[in-house]
């Protein structure tokens, strides 16, 4: 029989597998589109294929991984008018942000101050899952300024779908900078009350993402996938 103990320790096992595996799929060692076999997966990381089974299920509930019919796993890939809504989404919930600007509390400002200068102490980091993690964080708090606990769930909903294409964009940025700069620009607006110039962001923000992940995915199709990992 099983004791508590041990079953706390399989869990913490297949965690860990679960992250080495997220961490693996951020940094682009499987890009959205790659199947995950179970027998490869568990031989390379020296585990059972019952502890990786797990661990993928943990990775589909984040929708990281997708699960198809005769295919097994697989990382999920986003289709184009996937893509469309989610910014079109995005969009509505960051203008609805800024037009609540001038009513928002002071600590959902000082939260919004935080989540900017948390992007800009890792920005020099070589770590691209640590780096779009604050990315999604700093967009966690713009929508903050709502008051709407379930618009903040949304919009982090919205971005973990995201999330890998975020982290591979990362993962080839050479303007992180230049970014996280961006978002300062746009958290001094906000702290000065320039409602009307936060708006004039988000509307120039949200449709520059959208080209720049679909011109990143495009890329990434387009690439020679030799030595990719």
């Amino acid at each position: 029989m099983q004791t508590d103990l041990t079953k706390r320790a399989e869990v913490s096992g297949v965690e860990k597998i679960a992250e080495t595996l997220r961490r693996a799929i951020f940094k682009g060692a499987f890009l959205p589109g790659d199947q995950l076999k179970e027998v490869e997966l568990s031989r390379s990381l020296g585990v059972s294929r019952g502890s990786v089974r797990e661990a993928l299920r943990i990775l589909s509930t984040e929708e990281l991984v997708v699960h198809l019919p005769n295919k097994g796993a697989s990382v999920r890939k986003l289709s184009l008018d996937e893509i469309d809504d989610i910014f079109l989404t995005r969009h509505i919930l960051e203008i609805k942000a800024c037009e609540c600007i001038s009513t928002a509390p002071d600590h959902l400002l000082r939260a919004l101050e935080d989540s900017t200068s948390a992007y800009e102490a890792v920005a020099n980091q070589d770590d691209q899952v640590v780096i779009a993690n604050a990315h999604i964080n700093y967009h966690k708090a713009l929508v903050g300024l709502t008051g709407s606990l379930k618009l903040v769930e949304l919009e982090e909903s919205l971005m973990q779908t995201l999330q890998v294409i975020i982290a591979c964009i990362e993962n080839d940025r050479d303007d992180t900078q230049n970014e996280v700069a961006n978002h300062r620009q746009m958290t001094e607006m906000v702290l000065a009350g320039d409602v009307e110039g936060a708006k004039k962001w988000v509307d120039d923000y949200i449709p520059n993402g959208k080209d720049f992940v679909i011109d990143q995915i495009r890329s990434q199709e387009q690439a020679p996938r030799l030595g990719r990992r």
